[in-house]
C-alpha cells in the first residue's frame, strides 16, 4: 500500500512536468480555440465601458442634438441600444470560455500518448459538453456555491482538493447527476490526497503565482503596464470616487485613479496569464484522473466515443 501511495506521488509529479511539454505541444491551437472567449470578453468589456465613459463625459453634448436627447431617460434607451450587441458577445465568449473548462479535458485525452495531431476539432470536443450542458450548468453552480458562500469559504481549500476532478468526471463518465459526479471525485480524491495536494500546489504556483508575475515583469519592461494604467485610469475617472471613499472611510480605506489604474494593469495582465494556462491546468487533472482510474476512463458511452474519435481526425466538412 505504501509503495502503491508513493507511486501515486511519483505519478502526480510526473504529471506535473509532462503536462508542460503537452502544452507547449499543442500551445499554438489552444491559443487560437482560446482567444475569442477570452479576448471577445475582454474587448467587449473595454467598449462598453469606453462608450459609457464618453457618455458621461458628454452628455450635455448629446441632449443639444435633438429635442429627443433632452430626456435622460432617452439618452439611456438609446445606449443600452447601443451596448447590447458588446454585451451580447461578452455572454457569448464567457459561454464558450466555460465550455473550455471540460472539453480541454477531452482534447488532452485523445491527444494523450499520441505524436502532435496537427488538426484537432475543437468543435467535436466542445459537442460532448454541450449534450450534458443542464447537468454541466447544474454542478458548476454548485461547486460555486461550496467554494464561496459563507461560512463554507473558511474551508474552500479543502473542499476544492476534493471537488478538482469532478469535470473529468463528467467529461469522461456517463453519470448526469451533479451530486454523483461530486461524489465520484471525492471517491477518487480520498485516497490519494497527498498526490492531489501535490499536484495543485505545483500547478497552482505555477500557473496563479510564477507565470503572472514573470509577466507582470516582462510588461514594466516594456512599459506595457503603465500603457494600461493610463486607460484604466481614464476610465475611473467615470467613478463615484467621492462616494466610495466615504463608503471606504469605514474601513479607513481610499482609492483615486492612479491605484485603480496601478492594480488593475496588474489585474488584467494576471487574468490573460491565468485564463491562456487553463489547457495546462486541464491537461495535469485529465492526466491525474487517468492515474487514479484508468479503467473507468474507458467507459465513455458509444455517442461520446464516435463524437471524440472526430476530434483528432480530418477537419469537418461544412
Amino acid at each position: 500500500m505504501a509503495r502503491k501511495k508513493s507511486n501515486k506521488i511519483l505519478g502526480a509529479i510526473r504529471i506535473f512536468f509532462s503536462s508542460i511539454y503537452s502544452y507547449f505541444l499543442y500551445l499554438d491551437q489552444c491559443v487560437k480555440y482560446l482567444f475569442f472567449p477570452i479576448f471577445g470578453q475582454l474587448i467587449a468589456l473595454i467598449i462598453i465601458f469606453t462608450l459609457s465613459y464618453y457618455l458621461n463625459n458628454n452628455i450635455d453634448s448629446i441632449q443639444n442634438i435633438s429635442p429627443f436627447f433632452e430626456s435622460r431617460r432617452n439618452v439611456n434607451i438609446l445606449f443600452c441600444i447601443i451596448l447590447l450587441p458588446f454585451l451580447l458577445v461578452f455572454l457569448k465568449a464567457f459561454y464558450e470560455y466555460i465550455l473550455a473548462f471540460s472539453a480541454l479535458n477531452i482534447l488532452f485525452y485523445t491527444v494523450s500518448g499520441k505524436k502532435k495531431v496537427k488538426d484537432i476539432d475543437f468543435y467535436a470536443n466542445k459537442k460532448v459538453i454541450e449534450r450534458k450542458l443542464p447537468t454541466y450548468i447544474t454542478l458548476m453552480l454548485i461547486v460555486t456555491v461550496l467554494l464561496v458562500v459563507p461560512p463554507l469559504i473558511i474551508v474552500a481549500p479543502i473542499i476544492w482538493i476534493f471537488l478538482c476532478l469532478v469535470f473529468q468526471v463528467l467529461a469522461f463518465e456517463n453519470e448526469s447527476n451533479p451530486v454523483k459526479i461530486i461524489s465520484r471525485s471525492i471517491d477518487l480524491v480520498k485516497g490519494n490526497v497527498i498526490s492531489t495536494v501535490i499536484l495543485l500546489i505545483l500547478t497552482g504556483i505555477l500557473t496563479y503565482w510564477f507565470l503572472p508575475s514573470l509577466f507582470l515583469w516582462a510588461a514594466d519592461k516594456i512599459s506595457l503596464t503603465s500603457f494600461i494604467m493610463t486607460k484604466i485610469e481614464a476610465i475611473s475617472l467615470m467613478l463615484p470616487l467621492v462616494d466610495i471613499n466615504t463608503m471606504l472611510s469605514i474601513v479607513d480605506l481610499s482609492i483615486d485613479p492612479v491605484l485603480i489604474g496601478r492594480e488593475g494593469a496588474k489585474m488584467l495582465i494576471t487574468s490573460l496569464v491565468i485564463a491562456f494556462t487553463l489547457p495546462y491546468r486541464c491537461c495535469c487533472f485529465t492526466e491525474l484522473y487517468k492515474l487514479y482510474d484508468y479503467e473507468k476512463i474507458k467507459d465513455f458511452s458509444k455517442e461520446s466515443e464516435e463524437i471524440i474519435t472526430r476530434a483528432t481526425g480530418k477537419k469537418r466538412k461544412n
